[in-house]
C-alpha cells in the first residue's frame, strides 16, 4: 500500500476545515502551559476538529486539551446525549439491545471472549453477524456476552473521565472470568492492550480480529480494494496491510492499491460531524474506480462508513466486508 496521496493534506482534518486546524506545534505549546490555559466555549470547533486517526505525534496530547476544556466546565449538545444514553443503556447510544441475528453454536462457556463493541452490535449488524459465523466456520473456541458494555474510548476521546473510569471497571470485573479477548473494534482493542492491560491484576491476551483472518478455503476472484486502518497503521501495527493483504492474495484475489488515507469516521458520528462527513466524501471518491470490483475493511467504525456512502456516492465497487469475501 502506498502511504501517501500526493497533493493532499497528511492529517484529514487539516484538509477539510484548515481555518480550524491545530498544527502540532501549536499543540505542544499549549501543552507546555496546559495549567494556565483557559478556553472559551468557541474553542470547541478548533479541539474537536480530530477524528482521531492516530497519524500525528500530538494525539495524546490533543486529547488531553479535550479534557481541559471539559474539565473548565464546557460541553456541547452531542456529549450530553452521550452521557444521558450512558446513564441508561451503558452506551453511547440511546439503546443497548443487540441487533444481531445471533448463529447457532456458540458455546456458552468460554476462556475467549469475542468483544463486538458498541457499534457493532448496534449500528452494522451484518458485519458482525458476519463475524461470528466466520469464527464459528473456522472452529474457533469463543464466547460473546448478553450484554456488553461500552469499552469507554467514546469518553477517552470526547475529554470526559468518569465515564471512561466507569467502563474501565465494569469491564474489568467482567474480563476476569477469561484468558483472551478478541476485538471486532480497533478502538476497543487499542484501549484493552494498553489502559486496561496497565490496571488488570490478570495479563489477559487482547487480540484483533485480523489475527484470526485466514485464507480462503475456496479459489475467489475479483480484483479488490482496502480501506486500511488508522487506529492499527499509526498505533503499532503498521505492518497490519500487507499481512491482511497477503490473506486476500492467497485466496485469489487481485489487490487494487489504493493510497492510505483516513476515512474520517474513526468515531463513528460523534463531535464534529461537518468535518466527518467532508473526510468520508473525500475518501470515498478514491475508490470509485472502473478497475475495482470490491472494497473492503477490517474496521466497524470503516465498515460503517464504507457501506453507507458507497451507496449514497454510488461508485462502481461493490462493499463487501471481509468475513463475506473469505468465506
Amino acid at each position: 500500500m502506498d502511504k501517501r496521496i500526493k497533493g493532499r493534506e497528511n492529517y484529514p482534518t487539516k484538509e477539510v476545515d484548515p481555518d480550524n486546524f491545530i498544527d502540532d506545534k501549536d499543540v505542544n505549546e499549549m501543552i507546555s502551559n496546559i495549567d494556565d490555559i483557559t478556553f472559551q466555549k468557541e474553542d470547541f470547533y478548533r479541539l474537536y476538529n480530530c477524528v482521531d486517526c492516530g497519524e500525528c505525534p500530538t494525539e495524546k496530547d490533543r486529547i488531553r486539551l479535550k479534557h481541559k476544556y471539559i474539565e473548565q466546565g464546557f460541553t456541547f449538545d452531542d456529549l450530553e446525549d452521550m452521557r444521558k444514553c450512558f446513564e441508561k443503556y451503558r452506551t453511547p447510544y440511546p439503546m443497548n439491545e443487540m441487533r444481531i441475528k445471533i448463529p447457532e453454536g456458540i458455546p456458552k462457556e468460554s476462556d475467549t471472549l469475542f468483544f463486538m463493541g458498541c457499534l457493532s452490535t448496534m449500528k452494522i449488524p451484518r458485519y458482525t453477524q458476519h463475524a461470528l459465523e466466520y469464527l464459528l466456520y473456522h472452529d474457533i473456541d469463543f464466547t460473546i456476552l448478553d450484554k456488553e458494555i461500552c469499552c469507554g474510548w467514546p469518553w477517552y476521546v470526547s475529554g470526559s473521565n468518569r465515564e471512561l473510569e466507569v467502563c474501565m471497571s465494569e469491564n474489568i470485573e467482567i474480563f476476569k472470568d477469561f484468558n483472551e479477548i478478541i476485538c471486532l473494534c480497533p478502538a476497543c482493542y487499542h484501549l484493552f492492550r494498553n489502559d486496561y492491560l496497565e490496571v488488570m491484576d490478570n495479563k489477559i491476551k487482547i487480540s484483533y480480529i485480523t489475527e484470526y483472518l485466514r485464507p480462503s478455503k475456496e479459489k475467489k476472484t475479483g480484483k479488490l480494494a482496502f480501506q486500511h486502518l488508522c487506529q492499527l497503521e499509526f498505533r503499532g501495527k503498521d505492518q497490519i496491510d500487507s499481512f491482511v493483504e497477503k490473506i486476500f492474495e492467497k485466496s485469489g484475489y487481485e489487490i487494487i492499491d489504493i493510497p492510505h488515507y483516513c476515512c474520517g469516521h474513526g468515531l463513528g458520528r460523534m463531535h464534529r460531524i461537518d468535518v466527518i462527513d467532508a473526510v468520508g466524501e473525500l475518501r470515498i471518491k478514491d475508490f470509485d474506480k472502473e478497475n475495482i470490483d470490491y472494497i473492503t475493511t477490517y474496521c466497524v467504525s470503516c465498515w460503517w462508513w464504507l457501506y453507507r456512502f458507497s451507496k449514497k456516492y454510488r461508485i462502481h465497487p461493490k462493499a463487501k466486508d471481509v468475513f463475506e469475501l473469505l468465506m
